[in-house]
């Protein structure tokens, strides 16, 4: 390989500000694909139609050009928009808030075109972060009670201790590592030095911090509001909160003093909730959209192709269909979980849900190609055998099966959960296993289904993860947040595994650990059963710009790009 280190590139010496900021944009690919970032305007799509001045640096001939409004289609309420705590904001609130840096998922690298400016990693438990000087939270009344003012450190650190400590924070075995209580360290000796103490060392913690749910409020914000932020935004990044109705629009404005003045270049985008998918989908076609937030099939996608009007992107999709089966009666069975995998039919889920251009997926997917197993290796292991399923069904004292309830998120819009969910359903009915639907509403689903693991069987389309830790750690006993997992299953061996590649620096032998371990979970038939995943679809009307390459891991970061949403722009008359 040509890093052998996965870290050492970065050991020992300074990353600066040098690769950064030009005319890049970003698309974020959200739940089910629905959160490409963008939005339409009441004008029928046709972007915006004013230009605004901005001060600041001139714009070159053939730049992007100032103003305009976008409108991007939601498939899915957002029931909230505080980053350390709702995780259906995701697409939005990205837009408003400061996070540390971007990343760059092909090289595995940061680009500093946020907060930070220079990074030093002395060691493997040290983060040592120069932050940038004049940023700024929105000015009033849409900063709340920290307008106008500069954000530093002490944001930063204020910011990782209510998200480290957040209660429905998609994870914790970062934070396990740096909060002062587990005996790290999180020290602000300046207001633009940001330093990050481990209490021993984490692989994925360089990628951790570019997510979305690690955004930067104001300390004063945090104080203010310690209810939570779900309905109310104050933040420092490219647009402001102007209005939100989860189910039905959230509106965001430029933010004028934003530190890359004159972006970024839209004056508003507006985002509309339409939870029907043919409906959403339709608007989008006729214009009232100028981004895509339908869930596209091949066959969408392909009718969209052969119009000039639109831009359609396709990458490998990171998101994969997993059943989680709680380890009680019957599922703790080992003989019961083999039999519902003999039941499965992949090539049948790869034809009916993905219209025959799926793979398979162990328990890292398929487009994670330095981690995943080799597609041969899971085709010879995930057999379709439903025989032999009903005779392990008849050993495990069920020959005539079983009932029992699979739980799943109900997303009206999104067809393709309850297609999948009713697949499913059909292939375990042919074994004698009966499977009730239930569905649940999204929010109530993470928070009081998969979250807690309030479930027997549920069905649950996992987000697309780009680092192998995360998949992993579903199987640790600990699970993410380092309470437990969902599903109570355990198993020392495999913790093991999981905790080493954790701390495995070289990549190579990081890499042999990581296979070694999901050879360890096949054989247990659970208590996740990965189903194949395929492509995703992303769609815009040709004069919304996001110059964005589409690479092996889905929407792609050029190295020049700033925040996102900071290079969207539009043709304006």
């Amino acid at each position: 390989m040509a890093e052998s280190k996965y870290w050492n590139r970065f050991w020992r010496r300074r990353i600066s500000r040098r690769t950064l900021l030009g005319a890049g944009a970003v698309t974020v690919v959200g739940v089910a694909g629905a959160a490409v970032v963008g939005c339409n305007g009441d004008d029928g799509g046709s972007g915006g139609t004013q230009t605004t001045p901005r001060s600041g640096s001139p714009v070159p001939v053939g730049s992007p050009q100032p103003g305009g409004s976008i409108t991007q289609g939601r498939l899915f309420e957002a029931g909230g928009i505080d980053p350390h705590i709702d995780l259906t904001g995701f697409g939005i609130y990205d837009l408003m808030y400061t996070y540390l840096y971007s990343w760059r998922a092909s090289v595995e690298e940061p680009i500093l075109n946020n907060f930070v400016t220079e990074m030093e990693l002395p060691d493997a438990t040290h983060f040592n972060f120069t932050l940038r000087r004049g940023v700024k939270v929105w000015p009033a009344p849409y900063g709340g009670p920290a307008a106008d003012e500069e954000l530093t450190s002490t944001d930063c650190k204020e910011s990782f201790l209510r998200r480290g400590t957040a209660l429905t924070a998609p994870d914790k075995r970062y934070p396990q590592r740096f909060l002062p209580e587990k005996g790290g360290r999180l020290d602000t000796p300046d207001p633009y030095t940001f330093n990050i103490t481990l209490t021993r060392p984490f692989i994925p913690a360089l990628q951790d911090m570019a997510n979305g749910t690690w955004a930067i409020i104001p300390a004063k914000v945090i104080e203010a509001y310690p209810a939570g932020l779900s309905q109310v935004a104050f933040g420092s990044g490219p647009f402001m909160m102007d209005e939100f109705r989860g189910s039905e629009r959230i509106v965001l404005k430029r933010h004028p003093n934003f530190f890359l003045n004159p972006r970024p270049w839209l004056d508003e985008i507006r985002i509309i909730v339409i939870a029907e998918g043919s409906s959403l989908l339709a608007a989008f076609r006729s214009g009232q959209h100028d981004v895509n937030g339908a869930v596209l099939s091949k066959a969408d996608a392909e009718q969209l192709m052969e119009s000039d009007d639109f831009i359609v992107d396709k990458f490998p999709s990171l998101f994969y269909p997993v059943i989680h089966m709680k380890m009680r009666p019957p599922f703790n069975d080992i003989r019961v979980r083999e039999a519902i995998d003999l039941a499965l039919d992949r090539d049948d889920f790869i034809n009916v849900i993905w219209s025959g251009e799926g793979q398979y997926n162990g328990p890292i997917q398929w487009p994670q190609v330095k981690w995943a197993l080799p597609q041969e290796e899971l085709r010879a292991f995930y057999r379709h055998d439903p025989e032999r399923a009903k005779q392990l069904l008849t050993e495990a004292g069920f020959p005539d099966g079983f009932k029992t309830k699979m739980k799943l998120p109900k997303l009206p819009g999104a067809a393709i959960i309850g297609d999948m969910a009713v697949l499913i359903k059909d292939q375990l009915s042919r074994v004698g296993i009966d499977v009730q639907l239930d569905e649940v509403e999204l929010g109530a689903y993470i928070a009081n289904v998969i979250l807690p693991g309030n479930f027997d069987m549920t069905f649950f389309p996992n987000l697309p993860y780009q680092e192998p830790d995360r998949p992993l750690s579903f199987y640790h006993s600990l699970g993410v947040t380092g309470a437990g997992n969902w599903t109570n299953y355990t198993n020392p061996a495999l913790d093991k595994l999981i905790d080493g590649q954790a701390e495995e620096f070289d990549v190579e032998k990081r890499q042999a650990i990581i296979l070694e371990a999901q050879r360890l979970i096949l054989p247990e038939h659970g208590p996740q059963l990965t189903l194949p995943g395929s492509f995703g679809y992303a769609a815009r009307w040709k004069h919304v710009h996001l110059p964005t390459e589409f690479a092996a891991l889905g929407p792609e970061l050029p190295t020049d790009a700033g925040p996102i949403g900071a290079d969207i722009w539009v043709d304006t008359a």
